[in-house]
């Protein structure tokens, strides 16, 4: 309950990591509202959690609009009265054209990547920061980016480009909310089991292969970090990023290509 009486807004909210980052900070007593273009999925969740220590309400909303964000700041406001967290999950990702080498890479899987991943967040974070800092008790501001952002997918060009733009927004952002006691951070998740598994074209490749704890992530492991973040625990934590993806980023090399250690003796 260390999020007990503030209001929370996940973008993307409805399904996968988002939906993850939902259930927690309900959990922790936060009231918070999914936002998605999901209708069915934003409801579903909403009525999941319809007996959550903190309150849950869908609205849908576009975040490449700008007319929208503010509809749905305005939504949340009346419902809840504030907005004290805002996590920047919503992202464009595996859609047919954006998958694709930068030789074949469109202007519309371009455009649409950028206004989902980059303008959206742009557009909720300027929104919950001017809230923010009407009222005048500082805010939380967490940005959900990838490993893309700092080391390359091949056929992604479009989805690391604006993970990257993602975590400098948070640095300049940090820095520039500082003096109004909002605090921004990202949250870079690894390889985390949602709707699909690892793979490269059609063949599966078990966690153990590249992960070095083994074992994909799950929605549950972000939502803890988010969590975290935007909680008093974090009161001194602002414009940096926090990995939680099993030590991929920490690892030069997959453990199949790796030296490898004999662990029989401590099992």
């Amino acid at each position: 309950m260390r999020l007990e009486g503030k209001t929370a807004i996940v973008t993307g909210g409805a399904n996968g990591i988002g939906a993850g980052c939902v259930r927690r900070l309900a959990a922790e007593g936060a009231d918070t509202v999914i936002a998605d273009i999901d209708v069915a999925g934003g409801g579903s969740l909403a009525a999941e959690l319809s007996d959550a220590p903190g309150r849950v309400i869908y609205v849908e909303g576009d975040i490449t609009r700008r007319q929208a964000v503010e509809a749905l700041f305005a939504a949340s406001v009346e419902a809840f009265g504030a907005v004290d967290i805002l996590v920047n999950n919503a992202a464009f990702v595996h859609k047919a054209g954006v998958v694709a080498n930068f030789l074949d890479y469109s202007d519309e899987a371009w455009e649409t990547t950028l206004a989902v991943n980059l303008s959206g967040m742009f557009h909720c974070s300027q929104q919950a920061a001017r809230l923010m800092a009407r009222r005048g008790q500082g805010g939380v501001i967490v940005n959900v980016s990838s490993g893309g952002a700092s080391r390359a997918h091949r056929q992604m060009f479009g989805y690391d480009t604006s993970k990257g733009g993602i975590e400098a927004a948070t640095r300049a952002m940090a820095l520039d909310l500082a003096p109004l006691g909002i605090r921004v951070n990202t949250v870079v998740p690894g390889s985390i089991r949602v709707d699909h598994g690892i793979s490269v074209g059609d063949a599966p490749i078990p966690p153990a292969e590249v992960i070095p704890l083994a074992r994909q992530g799950t929605p549950k492991d972000i939502a803890a970090a988010v969590a975290f973040l935007c909680s008093d625990d974090a009161a001194y934590i602002t414009g940096t990023r926090i990995f939680v993806d099993g030590g991929m980023d920490a690892q030069l090399r997959s453990p199949a290509v790796d030296y490898r250690y004999d662990y029989s003796d401590y099992a």
